[in-house]
């Protein structure tokens, strides 16, 4: 009982500082994006590089006190780890390009859809994620189960809905493709859902500890960021420089953002892709509360 008690108790808190992670990055993402009218606009794909390579040093930080290890020691391990299990690095690829290839999916479905459509169709990443868990790990919903997701997805759309309809100017902007912008935006949430459980199974299927997970993830993370940072904003990120913008809250930005990724994984690795959904959607409630 104890040990169950005490498991119990980890999967709660971590769940509790996910919702409060999710939160507070919504906000310092919206009032990031509301100084940045006032003055120097930063470079948004700028941000996922930073990030990741701060997830790296936080990760290589916690993976030392946690073993207990001197600092060679440490940078010994990873490269032992990385060395010796070149494969189980290599597995990390398919979710990093998922995401990258979700990211872009979103994007196209934010140019052909109005808001509260594509918050209502986002919602479906609930049930893929489910759906894929089920699929590759074998878990068991029952109808109940089925039930309060669905209640969760339509609370979350209906939140995100009345926020939307709450602002001004919000409308048609350009011509718009609904086909392609739903098509877009269910391949997004069937990406996102797989590549949560494909994540899931690899953290849970592997003796090597999460955060030297984390590291080979925000490795991969960084090179991808960097491509995609020359591809989009070269001539600015150039021309006036890599940090240009960045104030105190873009860079609480940044060190929430970091900090969510690292969470991400010791939540799916203790808990599962469900749950950190349903952590997700109560940070939505929670935005929506204080906005």
């Amino acid at each position: 009982m104890p040990a169950a008690q005490a498991s119990f108790r980890l999967k709660a808190t971590l769940l509790a500082f996910m919702a409060l992670q999710n939160a507070c990055l919504n906000l310092f993402a919206r009032w990031s994006r509301v100084k940045a009218q006032t003055g120097e606009d930063y470079a948004k794909t700028s941000v996922i590089v930073v990030c990741e390579g701060l997830k790296i040093v936080v990760a290589f930080i916690l993976l030392k006190f946690t073993e207990g290890l001197s600092w060679p020691q440490t940078a010994e391990k990873v490269y032992r780890e990385t060395a010796d299990y070149k494969m189980e690095a290599a597995k990390l690829l398919v979710p990093s390009t998922l995401y990258v290839v979700q990211n872009n999916l979103v994007l196209v479905a934010a140019d052909n859809l109005e808001g509260p459509v594509l918050a209502v169709f986002s919602q479906a990443k609930i049930f893929t994620t489910a759906i894929f868990s089920i699929l590759m790990l074998g878990k068991e919903l029952q109808a109940r189960q089925w039930v309060a997701l669905f209640f969760l997805a339509a609370g979350v759309s209906s939140v995100q809905v009345s926020m939307m309809e709450n602002k001004s100017g919000e409308g048609d902007a350009g011509e718009k493709n609904v086909w392609v912008g739903l098509t877009a935006v269910l391949c997004a949430c069937c990406t996102s859902g797989f590549a949560g459980v494909y994540f899931e199974k690899v953290l849970k299927g592997s003796s090597l500890s999460v955060w030297t997970r984390n590291i080979h993830l925000a490795i991969i993370g960084v090179v991808m960021g960097s491509v995609t940072a020359y591809v989009r904003d070269g001539d600015d990120i150039i021309g006036k420089g890599f940090f240009n913008g960045y104030n105190g809250v873009v860079w609480s930005l940044v060190v929430v953002q970091a900090g969510g990724g690292l969470l991400v994984a010791a939540v799916v690795k203790y808990t599962d892709n469900i749950l950190k959904a349903f952590s997700t959607s109560v940070a939505i409630l929670i935005t929506s509360a204080v906005s």
